[in-house]
Order: C-alpha cells, then sequence, then structure tokens
C-alpha cells in the first residue's frame, strides 16, 4: 500500500513540474496530452505524464515514417507482437540500434504512444520489417493495438532513446562480458540488444575470441504464461550454449506449471522467488577478475531497478557500468 502511495505522490509531483514547463510546448496534435491511468487499489483515475513527455529530454529521429501492419502474433495473454513495413520510399529513412524505442502516431488516437522495438537491425536490413510487441493496458496507444489494430493499418513512427547496445562503443569499452536484467515487458529492448550481439557472431569472421564472450540473462516474470519470448530465447541459448546462460524467475508460480518445459531442459527455473542480490552477487564474484570488463542493462520496473544498482554497486560494479533504461 505504502509503494503506490508513494509512487502517485511522486506522479503528482512530477507532473506539477511537467506541466509547468512543457505545457507552452503542446502541439494541436495532441502529442504532449496526459494520458488516465486507473489506481489498482482505489479504481480511481489518476493523470499520469504521457510518454512524450516522460522522454522529451531523450533526442530523437526528427522526421516521422509511415509504416503498415503485416503481421500481428499474440505472444502471451495479455501480449501482442506487431510486424511492419515502411513504403519503399521510406525504408532507408528508418534505421535503428538495439534497445531503442519508437514514437508511434495513431490516426484519431489523442497520444503517441511509447514502444521499444523487440526486432534487431539486421532483421531489418534483410527483410524490411520491424517488431514491437505490446501489452494490453488501458492507455490509448496500448488498448488500440489490442482492440483495434488490423493488419494493413498505418501508423507513424520516429526512433528514440539512448539505451543501447552499440556495437562499436562496447568494443572501445572492451566489454567482454554482458549481464541483462529484465522485469516483465522490461525484456523488450533486451532481446533486441543479445540477439544482435549474436547475430554479429554469425555474421562475421572474426574469432569468437574478439568481442562479448559470455551474456547472462535475468528474466523475472508472474507467470510462465507471461515469460514473453521464451521459445526465441531458448532457441538463442540452445545455438549458443557457451555463450548465453538463462535464469528464469516466476515469481507468482510456487511449482513448475503444467505448460513449462521439461526438468531435462538447462534452462533454470526459480520459482515463486525474485532476483536476489546473492543471485547477483554469485554472477558478480565469477567474473571478479575481470569487472572492468563487464556491463549490466537493466529493464524493469522502478524498485527493482533501485535495488538491483545497490547490489551491484556493493558488489563491486562501477555506476558507470550500470546502465538503465528509465523511460
Amino acid at each position: 500500500m505504502y509503494i503506490n502511495l508513494f509512487k502517485t505522490r511522486f506522479l503528482n509531483t512530477r507532473l506539477k513540474g511537467i506541466q509547468r514547463f512543457v505545457k507552452p510546448f503542446v502541439s494541436k496534435t495532441g502529442d504532449y496530452k496526459m494520458s488516465e491511468q486507473q489506481n489498482f487499489e482505489t479504481g480511481e483515475l489518476i493523470e499520469k505524464p504521457s510518454h512524450l513527455e516522460r522522454t522529451s529530454h531523450i533526442e530523437r529521429q526528427k522526421s516521422k515514417v509511415p509504416a503498415e501492419i503485416i503481421s500481428i502474433i499474440s505472444q502471451t495473454p495479455t501480449i501482442k507482437s506487431f510486424l511492419f513495413r515502411p513504403p519503399p520510399s521510406y525504408i532507408p529513412e528508418f534505421s535503428f540500434l538495439p534497445g531503442q524505442w519508437l514514437d508511434v502516431f495513431i490516426p484519431n488516437v489523442p497520444i503517441a504512444g511509447g514502444f521499444s522495438l523487440t526486432s534487431t537491425p539486421h532483421q531489418y536490413t534483410l527483410t524490411n520489417t520491424f517488431e514491437l510487441s505490446i501489452k494490453y493496458s488501458t492507455n490509448p496507444p496500448a488498448k488500440w493495438f489490442h482492440e483495434n489494430a488490423k493488419i494493413g493499418d498505418s501508423v507513424e513512427v520516429r526512433v528514440g532513446g539512448d539505451f543501447v547496445w552499440d556495437e562499436r562503443k562496447e568494443q572501445e569499452d572492451e566489454t567482454e562480458c554482458v549481464l541483462f536484467i529484465a522485469g516483465g515487458v522490461g525484456i523488450n529492448p533486451l532481446i533486441s540488444m543479445f540477439t544482435s550481439i549474436l547475430e554479429a557472431k554469425n555474421n562475421t569472421n572474426v574469432n569468437n575470441m574478439m568481442g562479448v564472450k559470455k551474456i547472462r540473462l535475468l528474466y523475472s516474470a508472474r507467470s510462465f504464461s507471461e515469460l514473453l519470448f521464451y521459445n526465441r530465447i531458448e532457441k538463442l541459448r540452445k545455438e549458443w550454449p557457451h555463450i548465453l546462460e538463462c535464469k528464469y524467475f516466476l515469481t507468482g508460480e510456487n511449482a513448475p506449471p503444467s505448460q513449462s518445459p521439461s526438468t531435462n531442459d538447462e534452462a533454470e527455473f526459480y520459482y515463486g522467488q525474485r532476483i536476489s542480490q546473492k543471485i547477483l552477487g554469485d554472477i558478480i564474484m565469477k567474473e571478479r577478475e575481470n569487472l572492468e570488463k563487464l556491463k549490466c542493462f537493466i529493464c524493469g520496473p522502478p524498485i527493482m531497478r533501485n535495488d538491483f544498482i545497490c547490489w551491484l554497486k556493493s558488489a563491486g560494479l562501477i555506476e558507470k557500468r550500470i546502465l538503465l533504461e528509465k523511460w
């Protein structure tokens, strides 16, 4: 209860500050309108800063690119993936780095959505398509995608975000070990990142001794049915068993559900527990002699992020090697 009260007060305080500074820049298209969110304890509707307000300080591409929905797939009971393709004349204008998100402008929807790309730049190069995976909510853009969107519909998109995997920068930083930590749909930007790392290994003649040697994924969800991209992740893990290591934490299940994979599988499942300080500490201990080449990317709820930062720093990882998606 006290956590939700704190969040509500924080949002209200932040909202007043945003209204003071952003209101003069509200556009006629409704780009900066507030969205309404429901307080799940009280049932009361509260105003929450929109995606464009929360990310107004982050650089994005200037131009919007039209894109048509060409495929819709239900991934979990609450999440759908949408595959898009820009018109041929716009294909050269669209580019992104793994981890970036899109401003999404939907006809007749008053506010813009913000959704992380779950495909990779390499996939776009091969197919001229990109993917968004969107969880249902009452937020107008997410609601439109789940209740109204159909194949053939078009939206406009604009790339933004600075929580990225930049291969060139990571080579300069001599990153050899990467720890990805995801909570719920926080897996979205991360799957683009570690898939891109492995794609680069597939598409280069460079010896594997160069670049990233180890990827660890800690992925927390309420239930097995809500483990987004489980099959996709496991396919990668089996293709790269010496590089990709995965641990799954099902916080709302105390025992393996009937639809979960065989216990003979090499994937590690933790039931009824969250990612702990001890688990993080054990990982850091394995890399104790090589911490200057370890980097951590975290995407999940704010409280989870704050805990992990404290734990990682106390275990010896310096702050500049811990990256967060905060939007």
